[in-house]
């Protein structure tokens, strides 16, 4: 699927996936130490007038957005629902 437009949405949500932990340390002190986690945003953006709300997996190697923060949603003009985030650089 193609995604030829682009609108800004705005961060609603972040919860951390706790249930997925990544040890970036060989050997640690604690359970969580070295630990990170990823992240689900729940994104709203409007196409035509009409809103339309998302929810996305962030990875653990991107830091996630802040609730309030916009970000770039980009989605396919025949069908405005699936779409694709693309998270701004602090």
């Amino acid at each position: 699927m193609e995604f030829n437009s682009r609108t800004t949405g705005v961060v609603t949500e972040v919860k951390r996936v706790w249930w997925i932990k990544v040890n970036l340390k060989a050997v640690r002190s604690h359970s969580l130490d070295g630990a990170v986690f990823p992240h689900t945003a729940v994104i709203k953006y409007t196409v035509n007038g009409r809103e339309y709300v998302t929810k996305v997996y962030i990875p653990w190697r991107i830091v996630p957005p802040l609730k309030g923060a916009e970000v770039t949603v980009l989605y396919s003009k025949e069908r405005p629902n699936r779409c694709m985030v693309e998270f701004n650089a602090h």
